[in-house]
């Protein structure tokens, strides 16, 4: 009885045994996966040249010799000329919509100026008259007094029309009103530039301009009202490399003649940079009509600390780079100059071989 009972106490023992090893047993932590770390581009502070160049596109021309402008302002009428057309010292070259008015007040100013000389004269003749024939001194008084009358009547009217009753030129005066209204050639020459119809002009805006049909230059529009206009970077005299476009192959020695002001001696309306060559090249190569580029150097520094734009900030009015402090990453202010498309210059703040973190 007891044997059998030990027999069957046996299995279950052993059952409960790996009941109780299974509930004893401790699985091992799962690690979690980390989150990757950003890794963030950083730059060091070479030292380089930088070079700013700029590409300009013009013209060649007949070289500039007059600039013609209007002496009053209003609109332009009638064009006589065109570009490339050669023109004669004292040629009209065009006029102005108000000719017409100015011709007419002429008329009526020349007719009332006329009246009054008229009467002037006669008022001297009838006292001349007086005198030969012996009137009394009491008429021939009279007579001069008619005299005097006439002649403030012709100096009251000279003033009214603007005219100085002293000249002696009065109708030339006139004349010169009028031709006011138009502009004329003032040498020969070729047209290079001129005004179109109906343009409002004042008499700073240039309306023609005149050029030596044996000599060339290069016309180059620049406007200054544009915030990237290179003029600031420019002057007169400056060297430049001429390429025609027709011919790549070939590059000519240049210099700036002329800006506009204030950047150089040009007018200020005239948005035209004006470029002669160092040496004349072939008229195969090199004639009106041409267009070509210009190459100008605006900035050449050499061996200057610089950085490329991706590792400089500006926030806030403040330019500065973040390295690598004692605590972590900290803000530098930094002081620029030149600036490309690839570089920056470092005017301050850091020195070559230092590490910069970039955005």
């Amino acid at each position: 009885m007891k044997k059998n009972f030990l027999v069957l106490l046996s299995p279950l023992l052993i059952v409960f045994s790996l009941i109780l090893a299974g509930c004893g047993t401790t699985q091992s932590e799962v690690t979690p996966t980390p989150y990757p770390t950003p890794v963030r581009t950083t730059y060091t502070v070479q030292r380089g040249d930088i070079v700013i160049d700029q590409e300009l596109f013009g013209r060649v021309t007949p070289l500039a010799l007059n600039t013609v402008y209007f002496q009053m302002d209003g609109h332009v009428g009638d064009v006589y000329v065109q570009v490339n057309d050669t023109v004669t010292k004292g040629q009209l070259l065009a006029d102005l919509t108000e000719l017409n008015d100015l011709q007419q007040q002429a008329t009526s100013t020349r007719n009332a100026i006329r009246r009054a000389q008229i009467n002037l004269q006669i008022a001297q003749l009838t006292l001349e008259q007086d005198q030969a024939e012996g009137r009394s001194s009491y008429e021939i008084q009279i007579q001069q007094l008619q005299v005097e009358l006439a002649q403030m009547d012709l100096d009251e009217t000279l003033i009214k029309y603007g005219i100085n009753p002293d000249a002696s030129d009065v109708l030339d005066q006139l004349d010169a009103q009028v031709a006011k209204a138009e502009v004329f050639a003032p040498t020969d020459g070729v047209i290079i530039s001129g005004v179109n119809p109906g343009r409002a002009v004042s008499t700073t805006t240039p309306a023609f301009t005149i050029g030596d049909g044996s000599q060339m230059e290069i016309l180059v529009d620049v406007n200054p009202a544009q915030s990237d206009s290179p003029l600031k970077d420019m002057y007169e005299g400056m060297p430049v490399t001429v390429v025609p476009n027709s011919n790549p192959s070939l590059k000519w020695d240049g210099t700036i003649r002329q800006l506009p002001s204030p950047y150089g001696t040009g007018s200020a309306n005239d948005n035209t940079a004006h470029i002669v060559l160092n040496q004349t090249p072939s008229a195969a190569d090199f004639k009106s009509g041409d267009t070509v580029t210009v190459q100008v150097e605006l900035a050449n520094k050499k061996g200057v600390l610089w950085l490329p734009p991706a590792a400089i900030r500006e926030v806030g009015g403040r330019t500065f780079v973040i390295v690598n402090g004692e605590n972590g990453p900290q803000r530098m202010d930094i002081d620029v100059g030149l600036k490309t498309q690839d570089r920056i210059e470092i005017v301050s703040g850091l020195d070559e071989g230092q590490v910069v973190i970039g955005q």
